[in-house]
């Protein structure tokens, strides 16, 4: 649809399937937003390196400043706020490299941690924010340190700088194969292990992957995804797959959640389709009617009501359009793309003996105390022949255009008292009726006859004989 149309409050575009969020796009989002919505205060480091050779290493690190946190211990500021209910970490880094004073470079490093949050109330579960408590960032500046450190030691005329493989510093636990009597492994760092003796961490007894793996795994040897480590307690092996049991536990009730938040986004079953790009939306259901604007193929818009070859639908808030039954399709309460059944439900069998000629809201002006100088909706009517009509066929199109406005006050924002037809003839008159007579009459709480009893028939001969409808 054209940027340019209004925008429609019940129009959707059609989606097969159900919505599937998965992490990945969470992350995506993430990657875009991070540098607008990071903390305040960056952690810093100072090298000694010239500040191309730090600017190298960064630049080759950056597929390394984002990814899943294997844990959220030991890395957010709990404060506060427990991690109870929080799981799934994301973590999205922004580095920045400035000149130092002594001729080095320093860089800092900006951190956002993010953690799925399952809420009691599911429809209230999301993706939210947490406080970094600067491992990550340390963690990173250690990688950057460990690449300076292999730039500095002595190398072959001609090589570059030694790097640690691309990737997020933290790799997420594998799961178990399905069957597997093999319990998944704990989170591993991505970066190996640097060569002895050529890197800081080294001289002072720890690993550069030591380094980088969450703070519980400390001091623990990765292992193989695959595999246990040799000589590990059969105690371990148990308390690791119970670990990676609870997350598959987590991960299903995740899933659960989701489920009922698709259940609880209610999707209108008065919706109409339409059929081809180009259709014209019009201000009257008639041929040479001003045209509003053109829906575009499979735009939906909530449906108000049928006249003839007409369907009248809802724009956005009150904006209200015509659009042909041929060029859209009806939806199944409403009998399918024929539209027979709702035909018969939504417009009378007299509907050729008047035409609706004008639609307002205004103060109502007669002298009837339920609405007296209340808002009320006025829908004017003319006959659509030359041959007079009956009362009791006054009162069926009557009935049909109140319960029709009844229907379009109440979704609108414009609340009125209550509802006019004014039939604009010789052997005219109007009829009004309160919202609440109206809602009675809708629900079934309240008899057609005990109805018009109610509401004000001027002038009373007008729509009164002595049939009985």
């Amino acid at each position: 649809m054209a940027a340019a149309r209004p925008g429609r409050a019940f129009t959707v575009k059609k989606i097969s399937g159900f919505a599937i969020f998965i992490p990945q796009l969470f992350l995506a989002i993430l990657l875009v937003t991070a540098a607008a919505s990071a903390q305040a205060k960056p952690v810093e480091r100072t090298f000694s390196n010239p500040l191309s050779d730090v600017q190298q290493v960064v630049d080759e690190l950056k597929s390394s400043s984002s990814g899943r946190l294997p844990i959220l211990e030991g890395f957010v500021d709990v404060g506060d706020q427990p991690l109870k209910g929080y799981e799934r970490g994301y973590y999205v880094c922004t580095l920045q490299v400035l000149p130092s004073a002594n001729g080095g470079a320093k860089v800092q490093v900006t951190s956002k941690i993010t953690a799925w949050y399952t809420d009691p109330e599911s429809a209230r579960s999301g993706y939210r924010e947490l406080t970094s408590n600067g491992h990550v960032e340390t963690d990173l500046l250690d990688r950057i340190e460990d690449a300076l450190a292999h730039k500095a030691s002595p190398h072959a005329p001609g090589s570059t700088i030694r790097v640690p493989p691309a990737g997020p510093l933290y790799t997420p636990p594998a799961a178990s194969p399905p069957g597997s009597k093999t319990p998944a492994t704990a989170a591993a760092p991505a970066t190996p292990q640097p060569a002895a003796n050529n890197s800081p961490a080294s001289a002072a007894g720890e690993s550069s992957s030591n380094r980088n793996a969450p703070p519980a795994l400390r001091g623990r040897t990765a292992s193989p995804p695959t595999a246990a480590p040799v000589g590990e307690s059969l105690e371990s092996i148990q308390a690791r797959r119970a670990i990676a049991e609870e997350r598959a536990r987590q991960i299903s009730a995740d899933i659960k959640g989701l489920e009922q938040i698709q259940q609880n986004q209610v999707r209108p079953v008065d919706l109409i389709i339409v059929k081809k790009p180009g259709v014209s939306i019009f201000s009257k259901p008639e041929e040479g009617a001003q045209v509003l604007f053109t829906a575009d193929e499979e735009d939906e818009f909530q449906i108000i009501g049928l006249e003839g070859a007409w369907v009248h639908v809802e724009i956005s808030g009150a904006s209200r359009g015509w659009m042909r039954r041929s060029q859209v399709e009806l939806p199944s309460s409403y009998g399918g793309s024929g539209g027979t059944k709702a035909a018969a439900a939504a417009s009378p069998a007299n509907a050729d003996l008047f035409k609706v000629t004008r639609e307002e809201t205004n103060t109502f002006r007669g002298k009837w105390d339920p609405l007296q100088g209340k808002t009320v909706r006025v829908v004017w009517v003319e006959p659509a022949q030359e041959a007079s009509s009956s009362p009791a066929e006054k009162r069926k199109f009557a009935k049909y255009l109140l319960l029709k406005a009844y229907k379009e006050s109440a979704s609108s924002d414009q609340k009125v008292a209550g509802v006019v037809v004014v039939f604009d003839s010789a052997d005219g008159g109007q009829i009004a009726a309160t919202m609440e007579d109206l809602k009675a009459l809708q629900d079934g709480s309240m008899s057609e006859a005990s109805f018009w009893k109610a509401a004000s028939l001027d002038p009373p001969e007008s729509f009164r004989d002595s049939a009985k409808s």
